[in-house]
């Protein structure tokens, strides 16, 4: 009994012994939230990022070719405007008369004349009778004062004493050259006056002379006017047989010439008018008149030919047209 009691004794004192070395090795750990003990945050090393030098790319080299002596380029002439070939449509002839005569391929008709007392002619104008050689506008650039000048015209013929001769018809002119008729500009020069009739009506060109004379805003409705690409459109549109009649000035007083001169100078409808019946030197004076007004002036009032070098190049002018159709 007293052995048990001193085995017992021994085991508990060990026991003791043992429990008590284990709580004195583990720390007291005090005013922590939590049953454990927190990590402290260390800095974490950030790896450096390594610079490695990239070589520069090489340019590669390539073969030059070899030059070679090639030749200047001569500068090409500028384009200039080519009108469209227009095919010949000759007019037939209508039946007309002015109450006196018949009105045919040779006629012509003194709508304005006046001499001095002793018989020199002063001023001389004239309304002359063509045929229609095609229903188209041409056109051609001349100089006058210095100044291109797109001259647009018509084909026509003359009977001159039964010698059929080629004319051309002056309409008006634009300042320029290259120009298309139908992109002119909307101003005075592109336009023409016009009288158109039927060849049963009465035809009396004294009295259309006259009319023609009164200011232009008393000219209607005996006159109309329309632009140039309006002008060919109604050329087309007109029948097999028609007359056209142009009224114009052939010789001018002296006193006139003076502002002939002016309106040539800054008005280019006169200056392609008035350019066949009027000459100048080379320092843009003028001289007077040229051989072709004297040429109209031959014929008109005593009925000369006209000279075989002249043939098929005679020029008119026209202040106003007449259509006389069926």
């Amino acid at each position: 009994m007293k052995n048990k009691f001193w085995q017992k004794s021994i085991l508990i004192v060990v026991l003791a012994i043992f429990l008590g070395n284990s709580l004195a090795c583990t720390p007291i750990y005090e005013g922590r939230p939590t049953a454990f003990p927190t990590e402290a945050a260390t800095n974490t090393i950030e790896p450096s990022p390594t610079y490695t030098l990239t070589p520069a790319p090489t340019a590669t080299l390539t073969p030059t070719p070899t030059l070679t002596p090639t030749p200047t380029i001569e500068p090409s002439p500028t384009a200039t405007f080519t009108p469209t070939l227009i095919p010949t449509q000759l007019a037939g002839l209508p039946v007309l008369s002015d109450g006196s005569r018949v009105v045919d391929w040779d006629y012509v008709y003194v709508t304005g004349k006046e001499n001095q007392e002793d018989g020199t002619l002063i001023s001389l104008s004239a309304m002359v009778s063509f045929q229609l050689m095609d229903r188209g506008i041409h056109s051609e650039v001349i100089n006058v004062l210095g100044d291109e000048v797109t001259v647009f015209y018509l084909r026509v013929r003359h009977e001159f004493n039964d010698l059929v001769s080629e004319v051309k018809l002056v309409l008006t002119g634009v300042y320029g050259s290259g120009l298309d008729i139908r992109s002119l500009p909307a101003d005075g020069s592109t336009y023409i006056s016009y009288h158109a009739r039927g060849a049963t009506d009465l035809f009396e060109p004294w009295k259309l002379h006259q009319e023609w004379s009164l200011p232009v805003s008393q000219r209607e409705p005996l006159f109309s006017t329309m632009r140039l690409a309006d002008l060919e459109d109604y050329l087309r549109s007109l029948p097999e047989n028609v007359i056209l009649l142009a009224d114009h000035p052939i010789i001018l007083p002296r006193d006139d010439w003076n502002q002939i001169y002016l309106d040539m100078d800054r008005l280019s409808a006169s200056a392609a008018r008035y350019s066949p019946f009027f000459a100048f030197n080379d320092l843009n004076q003028m001289t007077g008149q040229t051989t072709m007004a004297t040429l109209w002036q031959n014929h008109l009032l005593s009925g000369a030919d006209i000279p075989a070098d002249q043939h098929n190049k005679m020029v008119y002018s026209a202040e106003y047209l007449v259509f006389v159709t069926p």
